[in-house]
């Protein structure tokens, strides 16, 4: 019977330590005797309740915390993972009350106010409640990372995005190897910019970069990063279209002019570039090269070098000659624009056009419908087939996009 006792308490000592090692499988497969032997086993039920949330099952993580609390209604940690699984199946109300019903039992410990934290958080409709739990937890425990992360994330939902860096900073001052911190502080980065702040962007991408060193297994971080590097292309291929389209527009009335925005549709997207490649780590100048080399990539290369091309011939090319080859570099340019968006989520395969990818094509495609019905710019006899075939093209985007939808599973 001694050894019985030794031999579960090493088991559930065992499996915490994988629990926080974020090995929720080898926790499982050491509980699973444990509950095989004694099935009302509150602390294994507790443990295994957390495992099978990491391992995405929680209707059976849901099962077990019911049968910890039911066999120790008051005891704070089965209330704690309770609350866990309500807040993972979208019951938010009856998180927050089990968090708070632990947070009473135990006033003193942080980990219950992180909890109350965490469900406020997830409900997103109670951010300033989360925030007061939140410094409660570090109040308790101002040497935890974990709480600083946590106020950040409540900062982030109020849009007090200064406050939310600077909890990140403590964090990493707490734990500088902590991948979670890195990546959220890098998201910020990453996320909160405009087009032309190329240094916050490049820094953020280097974080992330970062982050995955800290935790290679991290898919958040590789997804935001391959985000970055994707904007900065999609920025450089809008800079590149916008003048090609001017230099197009007035390639007939002012020849002069389009050869001089077809100069700087040449420079400036080059310049764009040189500043942000500069700012970059240099590990990830040859991850920005593997980047434009796989998949779609490659064609939006071949576009971006056709549309260089023509707007160099464009430089010296007779006055004849500027309509076609601006219009050649402003559709090789909205071509580059589409292939290197981003997908809309992580895990999302990269074959097809991203769903906002085929919005844009759609808005364009009506417009152009629009404009042939409205105006002369063709000749009678095909303004309706032309027409006709852009609002087709419209129709077929947004039934993908209708398709994809309701094709995504609930969360």
């Amino acid at each position: 019977m001694t050894t019985g006792a030794t031999g579960t308490s090493r088991n559930l000592e065992l499996a915490r330590i994988q629990l926080s090692r974020g090995e929720p499988a080898a926790a499982a497969e050491l509980l699973g005797p444990v509950l095989a032997a004694e099935p009302d086993h509150v602390t294994a039920l507790v443990l295994m309740t957390h495992a099978q949330l990491a391992l995405k099952q929680p209707e059976l993580a849901d099962e077990l915390a019911r049968r910890a609390v039911e066999h120790a209604p008051e005891w704070p940690d089965a209330l704690a993972a309770l609350s866990r699984v309500h807040t993972r199946l979208g019951r938010h109300d009856e998180a927050i009350a089990t968090a708070r019903e632990a947070a009473l039992r135990q006033p003193e410990n942080p980990y219950r106010h992180h909890r109350v934290a965490w469900a406020l958080l997830e409900d997103g409709r109670r951010a300033v409640e989360a925030e007061h739990a939140a410094r409660e937890a570090i109040r308790l425990d101002p040497d935890e990372a974990d709480f600083r992360i946590t106020y950040a994330m409540v900062m982030k939902q109020l849009n007090l995005t200064d406050r939310a860096r600077q909890a990140l900073r403590d964090a990493l001052a707490l734990a500088p190897d902590s991948a979670v911190a890195r990546h959220e502080l890098a998201a910020l980065d990453v996320v909160h910019h405009h087009p032309f702040a190329l240094g916050r962007l490049a820094r953020g991408a280097s974080g992330l970069v970062g982050a995955l060193r800290a935790d290679p297994k991290q898919e958040a971080s590789r997804f935001l990063l391959d985000v970055a590097l994707r904007q900065f292309l999609v920025w450089t291929a809008i800079i590149l279209v916008l003048l090609a389209y001017l230099g197009w527009r007035t390639a007939e009335s002012s020849p002069g002019l389009a050869r001089l925005f077809a100069a700087l549709a040449t420079l400036v997207p080059a310049g764009y570039a040189g500043y942000f490649l500069s700012h970059l780590d240099p590990a990830l100048r040859s991850y920005l090269r593997d980047l434009l080399t796989h998949g779609r990539q490659r064609i939006a290369l071949a576009a971006a070098a056709t549309a260089m091309l023509t707007l160099l011939i464009a430089l010296a090319a007779p006055a004849g000659w500027l309509p076609a080859l601006l219009a050649t570099a402003t559709f090789a340019g909205f071509a580059v624009r589409l292939l290197t968006a981003p997908v809309d989520e992580p895990g999302e395969p990269v074959r097809g056009l991203a769903s906002h990818s085929l919005l844009l094509i759609a808005g364009v495609c009506a417009a152009v419908g629009v404009g042939v019905i409205t105006t002369e710019a063709l000749d009678p006899t095909w303004r309706l087939p032309a027409a006709a075939c852009a609002f087709a093209a419209t129709a077929v985007c947004l039934t993908v996009i209708f398709r994809r939808r309701a094709a995504r599973p609930p969360l």
